[in-house]
């Protein structure tokens, strides 16, 4: 299936940014290879979903891949299947499945070549006795090669469920709990680098009877940098023809995916991002070569947390952050180059993701009169003519439908009714005693419901969020800052007429 026509279906994140860079060779100024990593960041139904991809030996796999973890993802959840983790694990088994049925009768042909030319001493040999066989396995290995890692980050009412292939890294930034949110949070990698540096990986192979101090030393399983991909069937179903793989009982290269069990989400999440492991060797090579100050960490998932976290402080835009960042750190792998530092000759491609969940503790400026407390929303209607009573759902901002369906996704709110039986436009809903009380266990004697609106009248500059005037200064903030996730660009400070 095409990317564009699932993201038909599907609506594009707002609430992220990605940001790509394409590898290069510095020497020559020239790219070694194709771009071969691909992405999405999306949602439906208050479901988001973001994936990263790194194709190797061409992107014909990774964009296969996507597709079809976008279709199989999509249906089962729409299915009404809940359990995410479980659903992670069968889309990412069934995409290797796929794909390996779509090449199956190419392996079955090589296989019998082989076997055919079997006799021969070596490939001369081979060439001058089956010249038309020696030409076909070189098109079919063309044809067969090829594979991808994948990391993926889905939420799901109100919980992440994390999932990898490779080594491409989905990493976790929390605060911590009474410490200053402006300097001090924790960076937690919730994927697993499935490479020979890996020591569960290394003992998997080992009982597979492969040799893991020869392992440890090549740094390779065969022609592959990783141990678990999807595709690459030229190594999961050739691996005998490898020296160091020969005596291995079974396939060492596996398509089983690391899942991560939902994490529930509060408000100590800070934010989320993914990476293609050129993001994350590249800050390595340069730390390699930095005489930089000792106290920066080698560690690169803090380095790349701590320049995401800085651009996040500045901009406040996902956006801007990953694109900042990647541009950063292409710039100063290029000035490691250009110092003679002999690690970075080249960068590979580069993939970040990143996802904001709580942009910041603090109340934004708000201002009380007899409509109620008043934000300034970034979200936009489309016009509605007087005689529609009701407007269609997608005649309202994507932004906006994202916002609510995560809103009511995440706090079982029951369901948003869009009336126009007056100006302004308004979206309205009350919660019961029950589910607001549930929401706010740690704001005490609060009891009473509160409506909830988006003022979108055409004598204001709005559209406005307009809370009633018992809504608590307590959950405005919450509400508004964490749950909507609304930008402090976007938020109108109206100090001044908070202050008369």
């Amino acid at each position: 299936m095409d990317v564009h026509h699932v993201e038909g279906m599907l609506r594009k994140c707002t609430q992220s940014g990605m940001s790509n860079q394409h590898n290069k060779t510095y020497k020559s100024n020239t790219q070694s290879h194709e771009y071969e990593d691909t992405s999405f960041k999306l949602t439906f139904g208050g479901t988001f979903i973001y994936a990263v991809l790194d194709g190797h030996d061409g992107a014909q796999v990774a964009h296969f891949s996507r597709d079809t973890l976008l279709d199989e993802f999509r249906c089962r959840v729409m299915s009404g299947y809940s359990d995410i983790t479980e659903i992670l694990n069968e889309c990412i088994n069934n995409v290797d499945k796929n794909l390996h049925d779509r090449i199956m009768p190419l392996l079955e042909e090589r296989a019998d070549i082989k076997i055919k030319i079997a006799g021969a001493n070596n490939s001369y040999e081979a060439y001058q006795a089956y010249p038309n066989e020696i030409h076909r396995l070189a098109a079919i290995e063309d044809q067969i090669k090829g594979g991808t890692t994948l990391a993926v980050a889905v939420i799901h009412e109100n919980k992440l469920y994390v999932a990898n292939v490779g080594d491409s890294r989905v990493i976790l930034c929390t605060y911590v709990p009474g410490t200053d949110s402006n300097v001090e949070f924790r960076i937690d990698q919730l994927t697993e680098d499935h490479t020979t540096a890996n020591d569960n990986e290394l003992d998997r192979l080992s009982q597979l009877g492969l040799n893991r101090q020869r392992l440890q030393e090549k740094r390779r399983v065969g022609s592959m940098e990783t141990t678990r991909s999807i595709g690459d069937f030229a190594v999961k179903w050739g691996y005998k023809d490898f020296d160091i793989l020969s005596c291995a009982q079974g396939p060492p290269v596996i398509s089983k995916p690391y899942v991560t069990p939902g994490i529930s989400i509060d408000r100590s999440f800070y934010f989320l991002f993914l990476m293609s492991d050129g993001v994350y060797h590249a800050v390595e090579e340069m730390s390699d070569c930095s005489v930089e100050d000792q106290e920066i960490s080698p560690d690169p998932n803090i380095r790349i947390a701590n320049l995401l976290h800085h651009e996040l402080k500045q901009h406040n835009d996902c956006q801007k952050a990953a694109d900042n960042v990647l541009q950063y750190i292409c710039s100063k792998h290029f000035d490691s180059f250009q110092d003679g530092c002999s690690n970075c000759c080249r960068r590979d491609d580069m993939t970040l993701i990143v996802r904001l969940f709580n942009r910041s503790s603090k109340l934004y400026g708000h201002k009380r009169n007899h409509s109620g407390t008043i934000f300034r929303s970034s979200f936009s209607f489309c016009s509605t003519s007087s005689s529609e009573t009701t407007p269609q759902p997608e005649r309202l901002d994507s932004n906006l439908v994202d916002m609510l369906s995560n809103l009511q996704s995440r706090y079982s709110m029951p369901p948003l009714t869009l009336t126009n039986k007056s100006s302004p436009l308004s979206i309205h809903t009350t919660w019961d005693n029950a589910s607001r009380q549930s929401y706010l266990s740690d704001i005490p004697n609060i009891v009473s419901p509160s409506d909830i609106q988006l003022d979108t009248s055409e004598d204001s500059d709005g559209p406005y969020i307009k809370l009633g005037d018992d809504f608590p200064d307590e959950l405005m903030s919450k509400w508004i800052v964490e749950d909507f996730g609304l930008s402090e660009e976007y938020l109108k400070i109206l100090e001044e007429e908070e202050a008369s």
